[in-house]
């Protein structure tokens, strides 16, 4: 396995070279109507194969996302779309759907199978059953503490693991978020980024935003690597590949330098350790 990948989003095609310029060993892209970000940032089929090409031709790798909300008559398109994809040559396949997931090696022979940070694993157990139904790849729920990812990685040691390092994070547990995720046309739309205004009295004030503010682990980057964690993921398909570009050169280089470290293990690892070890023998 490789030491560590920078999985860049992109929104739209120009984007994905000056993405690769900037250092990112993965692009990953959402398809067309069945992503968790609006059409308007989603690739279409012969984007996709574009897109792969351009990225194969740079030696890395093209992750294609279907982690929207899949209805009922949606399903047979999206085996259609899995077999589609696995004959274009993309390198792995999110999926956020159990339902599609239990079925996506009857349609995928050559890519990779990853399970979105938005299917929910917390455990060892769940990724256990994962690994059962061919995924290579968990992207880690954003939800857990640095104890609980090295319980994981210790007890599942054989699975890749995948976080999100940069970007937004959802201040609750964004798989049962009260607030819609599609408008009337099925289209994906995030609400907590929207502006609203606050009614009093008669009165209209602004309101605070209620999305979380934009994260980067850049600097804590090395206990992560240490831990186990090998790609590390940038949110931002649907903003301007321009403000994306830095955060990449940004976590690459953290990267670079973490992975030269030859050190003993770090004060905080060890601490994960003993209070690991403690809790077992309780």
């Amino acid at each position: 396995m490789y030491r560590y990948e920078v999985l860049a989003p992109a929104g739209e095609l120009n984007a994905i070279v000056p993405l690769i310029e900037a250092g990112a060993n993965a692009i990953y892209v959402g398809l067309e109507g069945f992503s968790s970000r609006p059409q308007s940032a989603d690739f279409t089929m012969r984007d996709i194969a574009t897109a792969t090409q351009i990225c194969h031709e740079a030696g890395i790798r093209l992750h294609v996302a279907i982690n929207g909300c899949i209805s009922e008559k949606s399903v047979n398109r999206v085996y259609e779309a899995l077999s589609t994809l696995d004959n274009i040559g993309v390198d792995a396949v999110i999926i956020a759907d159990w339902g599609i997931l239990k079925n996506a090696d009857r349609y995928i022979k050559k890519a990779e199978i990853h399970a979105s940070t938005l299917l929910g694993a917390y455990n060892a157990k769940t990724i256990e059953y994962l690994k059962k139904m061919g995924v290579t790849r968990v992207v880690l729920s954003t939800n857990l503490f640095i104890d609980e990812i090295s319980r994981i990685i210790n007890s599942v040691p054989d699975m890749e693991y995948e976080m999100v390092a940069d970007g937004g994070i959802c201040f609750n547990d964004n798989r049962i978020c009260e607030l819609p995720h599609t408008n009337s046309s099925e289209n994906y739309t995030v609400y907590c980024r929207e502006t609203y205004s606050l009614l009093a009295d008669g009165n209209m004030t602004a309101a605070r935003r209620i999305a979380a503010k934009q994260i980067s682990s850049a600097e804590i980057v090395d206990t992560y690597l240490e831990l186990g964690v090998c790609s590390f993921k940038i949110e931002g398909r649907t903003v301007n590949y321009q403000y994306i570009v830095p955060r990449v050169k940004k976590l690459s280089q953290a990267l670079e330098v973490a992975s030269r470290q030859d050190h003993s293990i770090s004060s905080t690892l060890h601490y994960i350790s003993e209070r690991n070890r403690l809790e077992e023998r309780k």
